[in-house]
């Protein structure tokens, strides 16, 4: 394993993969849409959500006069219509209709909610942030809803068991991903002493040497590929940000 050092305004990418939210607003009867890749839950009581805005894109001022905004997960069906809504500004006219995504009403809020997404949460605006180069809007979470083909409601969490019904991941760029399964840690939770005393610690080195040894296995084995010319050197660069309209 190689550790090299990159760019600080780059440290976001590592935290690449998350899920795709295509914000929908609505202000004075005009609706609008834009896929968003920074977006996290900030509070469970009161239930807030943070997503981040640059002030240059439609959709910033949509929410800040508009007052409220609903976060739409896609699935990979919507692949495509993400990735336009992305690239595309209102100034075409009406994104949506363009877009030719179907849409339907809210339960507490006036935007419009996405067809073909597999969760959708409404959302009015409690407060917001200068953070930098982006604004920090914080929503108050008024009504949530999933599909049940991909929610599972007795867990609380994806059930990962039709590739149509999963959450979309943002990489980078173009790129984008889904959750291929589930993983469930083997370590109990017990007292800090009893874990001490039965070696935990032992145990978690002991599993990372083993991880460390198959990825110098795996790099070993791409090198000899590479030397044979079975593969192409990976000379790939960063990809660029998901444009937000």
């Amino acid at each position: 394993m190689v550790r090299k050092r990159m760019v600080e305004d780059d440290a976001r990418r590592l935290l690449g993969g998350s899920p795709v939210a295509i914000v929908s607003t609505n202000w004075r009867g005009v609706g609008n849409a834009a896929p968003i890749a920074w977006s996290m839950p900030v509070s469970v009581n009161p239930p807030l959500i943070a997503i981040a805005v640059h002030p240059s894109r439609r959709t910033h001022d949509m929410i800040k006069f508009g007052e409220e905004f609903a976060i739409n997960i896609p699935s990979k069906v919507l692949l495509n219509h993400t990735q336009w809504l992305g690239m595309v500004s209102n100034t075409i006219g009406d994104k949506l209709e363009a877009s030719q995504v179907p849409t339907f009403k809210g339960k507490e809020i006036d935007s419009p909610l996405l067809e073909g997404c597999i969760g959708w949460i409404e959302c009015t605006l409690h407060d917001f942030y200068t953070m930098g180069d982006h604004t920090l809007f914080i929503g108050k979470v008024m009504a949530a809803q999933a599909d049940t083909d991909g929610f599972d409601f007795n867990t609380g969490m994806w059930s990962l068991d039709d590739d149509e019904y999963k959450p979309l991941m943002y990489l980078g760029g173009r790129s984008y991903s889904i959750l291929d399964e589930h993983f469930d840690a083997s370590v109990e939770q017990r007292p800090v002493e009893q874990m001490l005393e039965e070696g935990i610690g032992q145990e978690l080195v002991e599993a990372e040497a083993e991880r460390r040894i198959k990825r110098e296995e795996a790099a070993e084995r791409r090198d000899e590929e590479e030397r044979r010319g079975e593969v192409e050197p990976d000379t790939s660069s960063l990809p660029r940000e998901l444009p937000d309209a």
